[in-house]
């Protein structure tokens, strides 16, 4: 049973260790990169859509005004 433990530590050492940190940043920084920044240029709209709430119906007008504000 010692064994295993020590077998999967080692395993976990490698899986979650500062390899796995720089493919995960690479990884990210890669997909920013291919969508042309997508996701940061419309941060601001999805903020605003989060804080806007449920009840609130969504029309192309407030969308809008909403892309217009982020730019």
């Amino acid at each position: 049973m010692e064994l295993l433990t020590n077998i999967f530590g080692s395993i976990n050492g490698v899986v979650w260790g500062p390899l796995m940190l720089i493919l995960l940043f690479g990884v990210g920084i890669y997909l920013q990169l291919g969508l042309k920044l997508l996701p940061i240029r419309k941060l601001g709209l999805g903020f605003s859509l989060l804080w806007q709430g449920a009840g609130v119906p969504t029309t192309t007008a407030t969308m809008a005004r909403s892309r217009r504000s982020t730019r």
